[in-house]
């Protein structure tokens, strides 16, 4: 499947907060995207197939370091290699402006764990009840790009 890695323009917004509706229990408003957007120290890129967005991921640097706040692929398009290329596109981009980028994911989220850890992110933490509907544990993960 041939899908294209684009930076997101304001165009896509309502795309976006549809595919975080369908990811999460709780997604982030159209306002947090915006606000996102036009931070100069974020990165925030969409994955496109014919003008439809399939997937994004939102990377906030701060000084020597990047967390990775958001990452979601629509539900049709899981399993098909697209949260790994937004990934490996954000890690080339940080490699040269961060030391070391952070996440956190749910800890039943086993297959968003796996993936992370094919692409080289350790396990260094938990976070006890971070996520809330449901209540539950992050895992703190970390991948060092110096």
């Amino acid at each position: 499947m041939k899908f294209t890695i684009r930076d997101f323009n304001e165009a896509d917004i309502l795309q976006i907060a549809s595919i975080a509706q369908e990811s999460f229990t709780l997604p982030w408003s159209i306002k947090s995207f915006l606000a996102e957007s036009e931070n100069r120290q974020s990165i925030f890129t969409v994955a496109e197939i014919d003008n439809e967005i399939i997937g994004y991921i939102v990377v906030k640097i701060i000084l020597d370091e990047a967390e990775i706040l958001s990452l979601a692929i629509k539900p049709s398009f899981r399993r098909k290699g697209i949260a790994s290329t937004l990934l490996k596109d954000v890690i080339f981009k940080l490699k040269d402006i961060v030391k070391i980028c952070y996440l956190e994911v749910r800890i039943s989220n086993v297959e968003a764990i796996n993936l992370y850890k094919k692409l080289g992110f350790k396990e260094y933490g938990i976070r006890k009840n971070y996520y809330i509907a449901p209540q539950e544990d992050a895992l703190l993960m970390k991948i060092e790009l110096q």
